[in-house]
């Protein structure tokens, strides 16, 4: 693959990945993941998760409590270093089912690492943005 398909897999990975997010799809989001015991994941206001069988479990949490959120990324970023890409992105949550909320943004960075001809997601950090800052006007959200 050329450097430019490769980043375009790496951007459909992601997609896949907020994709999954956005649905509760526990099934879907077991794909995006590499399976290892490298892996971790920093939930917004959680520690931080070591090993698949930890981030897999906080998935299943999260999914059985969350139902259908309208997540998405917006000012995405994304780079290669050989069999590793690193995206980084603002999350848009919208949490308009719920009373009194809005918008929520966090900053993530997602690492992805290169599986045959596959991108598995290997880290997730997504942090909330300081009190403070200005929420950015996010692109339109659609999954269709």
């Amino acid at each position: 693959m050329s450097t430019e398909e490769d980043l375009e897999a790496v951007l459909q990975a992601n997609e896949r990945f907020y994709r999954a997010l956005s649905m509760a799809d526990f099934n879907a989001m077991q794909r995006v993941w590499l399976a290892s015991p490298d892996a971790i994941c920093l939930h917004p206001g959680w520690p931080s998760l070591q090993g698949w069988p930890a981030i897999r479990a906080s998935w299943q949490s999260i999914f059985k409590n969350q139902g259908l959120l309208r997540i998405w990324a917006t000012d995405i970023s994304a780079r290669l270093y050989g069999q590793t890409a690193e995206v980084n992105c603002l999350e848009n949550v919208d949490t308009g089912q719920v009373v009194g909320a809005a918008l929520i943004q966090t900053r993530a960075t997602n690492i992805f690492r290169r599986v045959g001809v596959d991108w598995k997601l290997l880290e997730h950090h997504a942090v909330p943005l300081p009190p403070h800052a200005t929420p950015q006007a996010p692109e339109r959200f659609s999954y269709n």
